[in-house]
């Protein structure tokens, strides 16, 4: 596994600190976003030593949590101790990473996680001397998943709400009826710059989350069609989405593209 790179990049007063590095030959990334002394994600336990000099140049003042995955929170207590400064988190997120048990290939990837987590519960609005967000429940991608919306700027720190604008496999626990909730609930806000938490700034971050929205309704009525027809979940699997048999079988199964058709049949299924 190579080196962790570290990459920066400003939009207005919006820092972004993006980690790479490549895992058998396959570019993996995590983005951590610093705004007015607002640490948005705290990156994996991994980077940890690649990330200080950037953190303390920044000096943050307060830490939130977009989700409870450990790229996103494995360094939140530790920093929250670090810079001596207050961690918000949902109370699903605390929940979630407490219950935690982390799959072998996460812990090499991404660093294992430490302990249980600290902070306090986020509040409806967060607060900093120049901008207002707020915060908005997005389940789909987690069961705890929030964004921040900064609705005079139109900015939306969106965590893996957004991710592209077209997934080829998702996590075991994924939901794509949820997601498609998520973003539609999200649409109904003033949005144009998205800040992703892997692929980073996304200026026309509106029309891409449309496009994304498109193909999530889309997979969901062929899914729920040829589900109609009889098909099993891993036939309309393989029909809808690239083949991610290497992913599938690494990951012990955790991530693959049938976990997507599963989210959408069970649903259905359950009444939604």
């Amino acid at each position: 596994m190579r080196k962790i790179r570290i990459r920066t990049a400003v939009n207005e007063d919006v820092h972004m600190i993006r980690g790479r590095f490549c895992f058998f030959r396959s570019p993996l990334s995590f983005c951590c976003y610093i705004v007015d002394g607002l640490l948005i994600d705290t990156g994996p336990v991994r980077a940890r030593s690649e990330l200080l000099p950037y953190l303390t140049d920044k000096n943050p003042r307060q830490i939130v949590l977009t989700h409870f995955h450990e790229d996103h929170a494995g360094n939140a207590d530790f920093w929250a101790a670090y810079f001596r400064i207050p961690l918000y988190r949902s109370p699903e997120t605390k929940s979630e990473f407490d219950r935690l048990e982390m799959p072998a290939y996460r812990r090499i990837i991404w660093g294992n996680k430490r302990g249980e987590m600290g902070g306090v519960d986020v509040p409806e609005w967060l607060e900093t001397p120049n901008h207002r967000f707020r915060i908005v429940r997005t389940p789909g991608h987690s069961p705890d998943h929030i964004c921040l919306l900064e609705e005079e700027k139109k900015w939306l720190f969106a965590g893996d709400l957004f991710l592209g604008t077209r997934l080829d496999y998702g996590m075991k626990g994924e939901s794509v009826p949820r997601m498609i909730d998520s973003i539609k609930r999200i649409l109904t806000f003033p949005v144009e710059t998205v800040f992703c938490g892997h692929a980073g700034i996304v200026e026309d971050g509106r029309f891409k989350l449309e496009k994304k929205l498109r193909f999530l309704e889309g997979l969901q009525e062929k899914t729920l069609e040829f589900h109609e027809r009889g098909l099993d979940e891993a036939e309309i699997a393989k029909r809808l989405l690239p083949s991610k048999q290497w992913v599938s079988l690494f990951t012990g199964g955790e991530m693959s593209p049938v976990h997507l058709v599963h989210s959408i049949v069970r649903e259905r299924m359950n009444g939604r």
